[in-house]
């Protein structure tokens, strides 16, 4: 018997809420997750906020967290265009 691939459930430190099919639409899985990228925008825009005004010592958690919220972002926009381009090719597809 073939195992299915797990859905991705975590994008950075908060999983993504909503991945059961049953219950939630496209759209709430896609706000949950959007939500999540955000919020990992916003946590490293804080701590390079910290790491500016002194608040914080640890340099390489500023890094780590910048770097989740970059890698998270490109995600984004990679399934964004993905997704895009689906589109696009059902739309060329004749009727």
């Amino acid at each position: 018997m073939i195992n299915p691939i797990p859905y991705i459930t975590n994008i950075g430190s908060n999983p993504v809420s909503g991945i059961n099919n049953s219950t939630n639409s496209f759209g709430d899985i896609l706000k949950a997750a959007l939500n999540d990228v955000n919020n990992l925008q916003l946590k490293s825009q804080q701590d390079d906020q910290m790491l500016i005004t002194g608040d914080i010592n640890n340099i390489h958690n500023v890094m780590i967290d910048a770097t989740k919220a970059d890698i998270a972002l490109q995600l984004t926009i990679q399934i964004k265009n993905k997704i895009l381009d689906a589109y696009q090719e059902i739309m060329r597809m004749p009727v």
